[in-house]
């Protein structure tokens, strides 16, 4: 089990009571995010961080190309959230996440196979929206 990311423990908390954030969390892989009214985790340290509080959750990860790890990534998928985006903040684009098996990885047994990020980019429309404080899930 690993450490709670900063940020995490009251969603935790309020998940144990039945509750969940009302809003998409941000996952900041670049530290804090002044401003934001969405519920804001900081995921920047390399260690193995505890994603269980995430599982059902739309959760957004907040980077930049420097600030980018796909650990993180691929470790928050393992807890089943509803959907994962990633926001490079500094070219100002949108992704979806996927995670899925390599290629080369699937002709031996499920659990030797290696798993990779996919992102699939959004549409400049989307990103307007996200700019702008607008849902971007259905």
């Amino acid at each position: 089990m690993g450490v709670m990311p900063y940020g995490a423990l009251p969603i935790l908390r309020a998940r144990k009571c039945g509750q969940r954030p009302a809003d998409m969390v941000l996952i900041s892989m670049i530290g804090a995010l002044p401003g934001e009214s969405n519920p804001v985790v900081i995921a920047d340290k390399p260690v193995t961080y505890e994603w269980g509080w995430l599982k059902g959750l739309h959760a957004c990860f907040w980077t930049h190309p420097k600030g980018y790890s796909s650990k993180h990534i691929l470790d928050a998928y393992k807890a089943n959230p509803a959907a994962l985006y990633l926001w490079d903040c500094v070219n100002l684009k949108g992704y979806d996440i996927m995670v899925l098996p390599s290629l080369d990885s699937i002709s031996r047994p499920h659990d030797e196979w290696v798993w990779r990020v996919h992102a699939d980019r959004w549409l400049p429309s989307a990103e307007r929206e996200f700019l702008e404080g607008e849902a971007i899930w259905s």
